[in-house]
């Protein structure tokens, strides 16, 4: 764990001071599992900078595993982001996701495939990926600390942009993350993490965020609940 405080560490002095923006980030949510294939999540997420919300959007999430090493889902959330006037503009979003997952001994290595839609156009001028379609790729890597709590994570995720035009066909953003997820007692769950999110094509490219998300699970307190009741 050390290790990882030291790491995060030389990451955030290394990037803060090549950013051109700091942004705090948060969400918190629910999770429900129907059975073994299906489950249902829904979230409500904050990001802030300059002691501002800058973007808010609820999610509804459908998930099904197909098989142990594979799963898709959909996303549907309504983005609204704030403009440097003021004035919020918003959109309907869709993602459709499919993650491969391989696990060996502590090791869990991951990779998250995503195709975005949305009802918000961009300009011919300008591409902003969260209101345009966007092809996303994002290899991870996470290690479960024996006898510790923290699980590290780190992913590298990049934004394809496969719309025509002088903008498109091209990689327009990447994002590199470093994180932990907490593994806690009872339905709770909490995931920290910094990360640097840069756009390849744009003088102000580089954002520094540091974020943390909450989920709780429905079935773990319906169950508790059930052996209360059974005593």
């Amino acid at each position: 764990m050390k290790s990882l405080l030291i790491v995060c560490f030389f990451f955030t002095i290394s990037f803060t001071g090549n950013s051109q923006s700091f942004e705090v980030w948060g969400s918190a949510g629910a999770k429900y599992k129907l059975n073994k294939k299906i489950q249902f999540s829904g979230s409500f997420s904050s990001r802030f900078r300059d002691l501002k919300v800058k973007t808010i959007f609820p999610q509804l999430t459908v998930k099904y595993k197909i098989v142990k090493w594979v799963n898709v889902s959909i996303d549907y959330r309504y983005v609204s982001k704030r403009e440097n006037n003021g004035n919020y503009i918003g959109a309907n979003r869709v993602n459709m996701n499919a993650k491969f997952n391989y696990n060996k001994d502590r090791f869990s290595l991951g990779f998250r495939t995503r195709y975005q839609m949305s009802s918000e156009k961009g300009s011919s001028s300008s591409y902003n990926s969260d209101f345009d379609r966007a092809l996303r790729f994002k290899p991870s890597l996470a290690y479960d600390i024996k006898k510790s709590i923290f699980t590290p994570i780190m992913s590298l995720e990049c934004f394809y942009n496969p719309g025509a035009g002088v903008l498109g066909q091209r990689i327009d953003k990447m994002r590199y993350t470093l994180g932990t997820d907490l593994e806690l007692d009872g339905p709770h769950s909490i995931g920290l993490f910094a990360r640097i999110d840069q756009k390849i094509y744009d003088s102000n490219s580089a954002k520094f965020i540091i974020g943390l998300n909450y989920e709780l699970s429905l079935n773990k307190i319906l169950k508790s609940n059930k052996k209360k009741g059974d005593l």
